[in-house]
This record gives structure tokens, C-alpha cells and sequence, in this order.
């Protein structure tokens, strides 16, 4: 039998629990609502000699030497057709490539195999290579410093082959282009 004064008590409960979910449910949007979380600069002391040691393919399924790009200041994007956050930064590289074309190499390193990759770039065209390492892009990425096989990963590597920066997690076109800019005017 239920008593007015638990009647209150049930209600206020129930408000109290009422409130606290909605509470949750704030904070939750405010994290990951609807704009993309922007991954911030790392610094990265990694050697990037495994990586120009390496090859990858090509979107005609022609094996290319990472080295041919050694000596260029790079964005190097690893990144997988799945990956939504992948996706959805690859305008803004096009972008950056084309802006910067002749002082800035973009490379996107596919985490897929060939002919996903291909299927991909098939249906959205992209301005830079493409270059597909399938599972050994994980270790491609981890010789970078990414320990913790985060995609999307990118990493700017100057004309000497330093790491200048790497980001794990979306990156957008100013903020590449923050990045770029002391070692574009040197």
C-alpha cells in the first residue's frame, strides 16, 4: 500500500533520476555532438627511415617507392575507406593539395587492400596519391609514432626528413596549413 509521503519520495526520486540523465545527455552532445573533434598536434621524435624504405601501390596496381618523395615537404595521411573521420577530411586535403601544389607533397596511405582503395578513388577522385599498404600501413604508421594504430594519422615530415608534427584523429585544411607555414617560409 502506498502512502502520500511515498508517493513523494517515488516522485522525487524519479525527477532526481530524470534530471541526472538529462544531465548526462547534455554533456554527452557537447562532446560529441554534431561538429567533428579536431585532433591536436603531437610532437613526434620517430625516425622516418622505415618509412622511404618502404613501397606501397598505386592505383594502377604499380608497386612506388616511398623514397621517390624523400627530400619534399610532406602530409603524409594514413587513412582507411571505412574510417568516417578518414572520409570526411579528404576534402580539405584535396584542397590543401591544390593550393599548395609545387612546395607541398599530399600522400594518402590506404590502410585497405588495392582494389578497395581503388574502388574508392573511383567513385570520389582525389587530387593527390593514393596509395594503397593494406596491413602493412599499420606498421607504416606505428614507424611514424603511432603506437596505438589511430586512424585517421597524419604526419608532416619537412625536406630533411623530420617529423615536424603528427596528428591522430581529423585534421582540417587551416590547421595543416598552420603546421605548414614556418617550414614553408624557410
Amino acid at each position: 500500500m502506498t502512502t502520500p509521503n511515498n508517493k513523494t519520495s517515488v516522485s522525487k526520486g524519479r525527477f532526481a533520476l530524470l534530471a541526472l540523465i538529462f544531465a548526462a545527455a547534455i554533456l554527452l552532445l557537447q562532446q560529441y555532438g554534431s561538429s567533428p573533434r579536431i585532433a591536436q598536434p603531437v610532437e613526434t621524435f620517430a625516425s622516418t627511415a622505415a618509412f622511404f624504405a618502404a613501397h606501397a601501390t598505386d592505383l594502377q596496381h604499380t608497386e612506388q617507392a616511398l623514397s621517390q618523395w624523400q627530400g619534399q615537404l610532406l602530409v603524409v595521411n594514413f587513412w582507411a575507406t571505412w574510417c568516417a573521420p578518414c572520409r570526411e577530411e579528404m576534402p580539405e586535403l584535396a584542397a590543401l593539395s591544390q593550393e599548395l601544389a609545387g612546395k607541398v607533397t599530399v600522400l594518402g596511405i590506404s590502410l585497405d587492400d588495392a582494389e578497395k582503395m581503388q574502388a574508392f578513388a573511383q567513385q570520389t577522385p582525389m587530387p593527390y596519391p593514393l596509395l594503397s599498404a593494406d596491413i602493412e600501413g599499420m606498421k607504416l604508421s606505428a614507424s611514424l609514432g603511432n603506437l596505438n594504430s589511430v586512424v585517421p594519422h597524419t604526419v608532416i615530415i619537412d625536406s630533411d626528413g623530420k617529423i615536424l608534427k603528427s596528428y591522430f584523429g581529423r585534421i582540417t585544411k587551416p590547421l595543416l596549413l598552420q603546421t605548414l607555414q614556418p617550414a614553408l617560409n624557410s
